[in-house]
């Protein structure tokens, strides 16, 4: 609690610190403005921090960016919760850990600033509506300033956000990761892809095949990965349900089951496996972020909840099925030919968004409830009928 309303005091202090410096800040950026160069600029993007799906939907920016400037230097701000996700991007020359010790406390948040400020970034860009964004682009003094806000914003955003050259207004219920792109304008991108990307390492392929070998002696001809657990709570689907659908898909079409999850989540996973009636599972709760892609890109198909293996799942080209339960489906999760959602009953309100605003307040549970297992096995086999889902023919028509 103490920690909680330190951290909640120092942002507001830099916040009014911000304020103060504005008029100094903005005649420095304006004179750096006067030395850009268009070819090579240089950019910070400040993304969600911590939450791994948020960063991977934030790919396609990077990707843009470089696609559009390819001599740019691109550094991206990111949570060291979630850092290794993004560790091997190659889109990214410059990859700074807001967690690092270095900018702990007030005086390490002043150094995080100063460092920002000495590198003369031409353009920041804040995907995410909270007030280290706009510190972010202020303290850096970029002559281009670019944050996503909201209709109703908090207090201290309210205060803040004017300061921004370029403010576009996130709708509830919007694709995210259009959104994230079209903030790009400010720079004169007109056409941009929101196309996810992330990307395996060397060690975390020979981590994977040694895990399949050791697991099922090989990856098997059919294998169905699944995520059991989420980061918000909310999100989760009963464990008897999976287990249900698991030994769904292993009776019916011989399906081999990885548990995906970390090792906080062991307990989780291993009592989903104890539900399961067939053995014909393993769990795989120690590859790190930087290892998983290798991992999930093996599978055939994936069944989890809306968690932010769905979105490695997802730019990785696995097909999936996503359990949405109280998440608005318009705004972040997969929506493609390779990606079924399934929904909760008709007449249920999603009460989970990207930006959280309190009018999002409610009762979840109903949304998660509502959703059966069969549901699950039948947004699978729409999969298998629209071809994505190699190997899943069912018993009776392979032995006939």
């Amino acid at each position: 609690m103490i920690h909680s309303l330190f951290k909640r005091f120092r942002l507001h202090f830099f916040a009014l610190a911000a304020l103060a410096l504005f008029p100094l800040l903005a005649i420095l950026a304006r004179i750096r403005a006067r030395g850009r160069t268009g070819n090579a600029p240089r950019i910070l993007v400040v993304p969600i921090l911590t939450r791994v799906g948020d960063l991977v939907c934030s790919t396609p920016v990077f990707r843009e960016i470089k696609m559009h400037f390819p001599n740019a230097h691109l550094a991206v701000v990111v949570g060291r919760k979630a850092k290794g996700i993004l560790v091997h991007n190659p889109r990214i020359d410059d990859l700074i850990d807001y967690n690092n010790e270095r900018f702990h406390g007030f005086a390490g948040r002043w150094r995080f600033f100063y460092f920002l400020y000495s590198q003369k970034f031409d353009a920041v860009f804040s995907l995410g509506t909270s007030v280290i964004g706009t510190l972010s682009c202020i303290f850096a003094a970029a002559p281009i300033r670019v944050k996503t806000v909201v209709a109703h914003p908090p207090f201290f955003e309210r205060l803040t956000d004017w300061m921004n050259t370029d403010r576009v207004t996130y709708t509830h219920g919007t694709f995210l990761q259009k959104h994230y792109v079209s903030l790009l304008s400010a720079l004169g991108v007109r056409s941009a892809q929101p196309i996810k990307e992330v990307f395996t390492t060397e060690a975390g392929e020979r981590k994977a095949r040694a895990f399949f070998d050791g697991a099922f002696g090989g990856v098997p001809p059919l294998l169905v990965g699944m995520t059991v657990s989420a980061g918000n709570k909310i999100k989760e689907w009963p464990l008897a349900r999976f287990a249900e659908v698991a030994d769904i898909l292993v009776e019916k079409y011989g399906a081999r089951i990885i548990f995906i999850d970390s090792p906080a989540n062991r307990e989780r996973t291993e009592e989903v496996v104890g539900l399961m009636k067939r053995r014909a599972a393993a769990c795989a709760i120690d590859f790190s972020l930087e290892e998983l892609p290798s991992l999930i890109k093996r599978l055939h198909a994936f069944v989890a909840v809306d968690t932010g293996a769905i979105y490695i799942a997802h730019a990785l080209g696995v097909p999936l099925v996503d359990i949405i339960g109280p998440v608005e489906p318009n705004e972040q999760p997969p929506s493609d030919e390779k990606s079924v959602q399934v929904l909760p009953a008709s007449g249920i309100e999603p009460t989970s968004f990207v930006f959280y605003s309190n009018e999002c307040n409610g009762n979840y549970m109903p949304a998660v409830l509502s959703i059966t297992a069969p549901q699950v096995v039948a947004a699978f086999e729409l999969l298998i009928a629209r071809g994505f889902v190699r190997n899943a023919q069912p018993f009776y028509e392979k032995n006939s």
